[in-house]
């Protein structure tokens, strides 16, 4: 039952991270908008969270770093996940070299902000719904 719970909160954990990462990055679009030279660039959320999900069933995998002084900090290879960015293909290139499209990037920043709320609202009534079921 406990492997079960986890596994939702897990999945639900690793799915927000992800929601946060896309944010960051949508968000960067809408703050360069007008910075000239700069490329709209995204993720594919279903890729990457996908790539996450299967690093769980990899067992022993994992690369440690190797500390060759004291003063080095201790890697943190749990939380470490790299997103592969692609650039967003537009039609609308600016004069300026700019391929950020502010329409695109307003439905997608409302669209996962969404997605980050409902999940959050999810995650929310699981607990509340175990509160009740441990209260009797």
């Amino acid at each position: 039952m406990f492997d079960k719970i986890n596994e939702i909160f897990d999945f639900n954990q690793k799915a927000l991270n992800l929601y946060a990462k896309r944010q960051e990055i949508l968000s960067a679009n809408i703050a360069n908008a007008d910075t000239p030279g700069y490329k709209s660039i995204d993720i594919n959320f279903k890729n990457e969270l996908t790539k996450m999900l299967d690093k769980k069933n990899v067992k022993n995998s994992n690369i440690l770093l190797k500390k060759t002084s004291p003063y080095h900090l201790n890697a943190k290879s749990k939380n470490l996940f790299l997103l592969k960015t692609i650039p967003i293909t537009t039609n609308q290139i600016k004069q300026d070299g700019n391929t950020v499209n502010m329409d695109r990037e307003r439905i997608e920043f409302i669209n996962n902000s969404l997605k980050y709320q409902s999940s959050l609202v999810f995650m929310k009534n699981e607990i509340k719904n175990m509160m009740y079921v441990l209260k009797g």
